[in-house]
């Protein structure tokens, strides 16, 4: 794993939070190439002009956020990056993300994610492996 490379995947993170925060969907497009995606979504696989309709409707109108790796993982052409995201607005949503991104040679491009809230673990259920689901909810 290159110093170089988990670095500029952290100015990822940092110019994306930018572009976002000022509304510049050209700035957040640059780490996208012609799909992603986006397992949250009905529809996940997402070409480059629908991602970019996808984060037109969602810049302005005054959510904030922050994008935080915690984690990065590079192996060859492949990164894994896992973090936290600061969302702010009318309230402060902390979600965890999970993206896999492909080092290109314009750059390391995302090309596949998902995000969700974090959750409290109340069932107890915890074992060393890690946690085990109760309930089809979980």
């Amino acid at each position: 794993m290159s110093a170089a490379d988990v670095a500029a995947l952290r100015e990822m993170a940092r110019e994306f939070t930018e572009g976002f925060n000022t509304g510049n969907v050209d700035r957040l497009m640059r780490f996208y190439g012609d799909r992603y995606v986006d397992i949250n979504l009905r529809r996940p696989l997402q070409s480059h002009q629908e991602r970019r309709e996808y984060f037109a409707g969602l810049v302005g109108g005054g959510l904030r956020i922050e994008v935080h790796p915690d984690e990065i993982i590079v192996e060859g052409d492949l990164a894994f990056v896992r973090g936290h995201i600061e969302l702010s607005g009318t309230r402060t949503t902390e979600l965890r993300y999970l993206e896999i991104v492909r080092k290109t040679p314009d750059g390391w491009k995302a090309m596949w994610g998902m995000d969700g809230p974090v959750q409290e673990n109340q069932s107890g259920a915890d074992t060393p492996g890690g946690r085990v689901a109760t309930n089809m909810k979980e």
